[in-house]
């Protein structure tokens, strides 16, 4: 009779620990969800200056393309006269 007294009340025990982790991962995927947002929400701003700055003063990102292209033929000339 006592072992199936200790039985039921492990068998509670487990019951009541599972519902609590359900509530938990509820929990943990309503605050990653919320996080998610907020971060979505912060790039999307972000960009949306950056692309404010970019249309406003085009120059440095063309001079910096330029200057990326010129390294990126020398580079690659170099390596070619080598062989």
């Amino acid at each position: 009779m006592q072992d199936t007294y200790i039985r039921e009340k492990q068998k509670d025990d487990l019951s009541k620990t599972i519902e609590q982790g359900g509530d938990n991962s509820k929990n943990s995927t309503w605050d990653v969800q919320k996080q998610l947002k907020q971060g979505q929400e912060q790039v999307q701003h972000l960009i949306s200056q950056a692309d404010k700055q970019l249309h406003e003063n085009p120059w440095p990102v063309v001079a910096g393309v330029a200057v990326s292209c010129l390294f990126l033929g020398f580079i690659v000339g170099t390596s070619r006269a080598r062989n």
